[in-house]
């Protein structure tokens, strides 16, 4: 039957994007993979699997490992994250970098750009004095069609008002057709989206003064965090650089972070030298 071919899957899963999924987890698969097997002529969707275990990686591949991964999120998610970027966060990274003038920010695992763009949004809002500044502001995330959605800076009412109030739609939306809003070109003009693996080969990046990787180690194995977590270091930029993970997620037993902890949240700066 089609179930024999789920562990070959999940193993194919894990090793492509990084996502580990076990039998309880099917009531996902069949979810999030039906509209794909019915738009490919597929019975269902371990007709699918089968299909995709027996045959050299493709595009319909990689529209499964897309269909699999989650893309949740909101403007200025985790208000505690945001409070602590504005108060303590980016003003003591912005003292230290006096000198050069240029602050570097990844969101990684980006979704649809919320984040980033509420990124965006702060500097302009609250570091308005970095106007002569070198700010770059770097989004990523393994789904092109994701990607398309962030760099379009497109969003449904429902997902507008989801962390924003009328201040920042005025300011930084237009209304649009239909009720939606797109984020308006200088600010659009302030992140560079581009696609990006987590666990497959990186392309050459600058290193970061801060780096958010929020809502994405909790569905990696523990030797893919390990792998991750260290190519991250690789990329901060000096000992005070920062890393940010979601609320749910830490670093146990490694030795290349430090715990920060803070009032409502906690955050990690590199423990070891970082080659800058």
């Amino acid at each position: 039957m089609s179930k024999d071919y789920l562990p070959q899957f999940y193993i194919m899963l894990e090793q492509q994007v990084g996502i580990a999924l076990d039998d309880t987890k099917q009531y996902l698969l069949e979810s999030r993979l039906m509209p794909l097997a019915a738009q490919n002529g597929y019975s269902d969707v371990y007709s699918l699997i089968k299909y995709l275990t027996q045959n050299p990686i493709g595009p319909i591949h990689w529209l499964a490992f897309e269909a699999l991964t989650t893309n949740e999120t909101s403007f200025f998610r985790d208000k505690h994250v945001f409070d602590a970027l504005k108060n303590k966060i980016l003003p003591e990274l912005i003292a230290s970098r006096q000198k050069d003038k240029t602050l570097r920010i990844w969101s990684s695992a980006c979704s649809a750009g919320q984040e980033a763009y509420s990124l965006a949004m702060m500097l302009r809002e609250d570091f308005s004095y970095l106007n002569d500044w070198t700010i770059y502001i770097q989004a990523t995330d393994i789904s092109e069609l994701i990607l398309e959605k962030a760099k379009s800076g497109i969003y449904s009412s429902m997902e507008a008002h989801r962390g924003l109030d009328a201040h920042y739609l005025q300011k930084y939306f237009t209304h649009i057709d239909k009720g939606a809003y797109q984020i308006k070109p200088a600010l659009r003009q302030m992140v560079n989206f581009s696609h990006h693996n987590l666990v497959g080969n990186w392309p050459f990046y600058p290193k970061f003064d801060l780096i958010m990787l929020r809502n994405v180690l909790i569905y990696f194995k523990q030797d893919v965090k390990d792998r991750v977590l260290q190519k991250m270091h690789q990329q901060l930029n000096g000992n005070d650089s920062v890393l940010i993970l979601g609320a749910a997620e830490s670093i146990y037993l490694n030795d290349l972070y430090k715990l920060v902890p803070l009032d409502k949240i906690s955050f990690y700066k590199p423990n070891s030298p970082v080659k800058v």
